[in-house]
């Protein structure tokens, strides 16, 4: 009979060990997946933080090729002005003369 209390007890003493080991092996892995996740967390913003950054330098470089193509379009249209304001200032010369003349 002492013997078979003495298998139960070191059965259950068996039994709490394997139950401690499991809950450290539980333990360690709830931690690596926890590292595991961080790192990926650290990855997956480090490519977001690149790609915003490329899409805001992309925006940055059309926005200039927009602001350079406004920039030539109101030089040819300043242009264009000066070039009619010549010519009216050119005509309203001639008139001038000609009243000047006709007079």
């Amino acid at each position: 009979m002492e013997d078979v209390i003495k298998q139960i007890v070191d059965a259950e003493k068996q039994a709490e060990e394997r139950i401690e080991r499991a809950k450290e092996d539980a333990k360690g892995i709830i931690l690596k997946a926890k590292e595991e996740a961080k790192l990926l967390e650290k990855e997956i913003i480090g490519r977001a933080e690149q790609e915003a950054k490329a899409i805001i330098e992309k925006a940055r470089l059309e926005g200039e090729e927009e602001a350079k193509k406004i920039l030539a379009e109101g030089n040819a249209e300043i242009e264009e002005l000066k070039v009619k304001a010549t010519n009216n200032f050119e005509r309203a010369i001639s008139a001038g003369v000609e009243l000047v003349r006709g007079s």
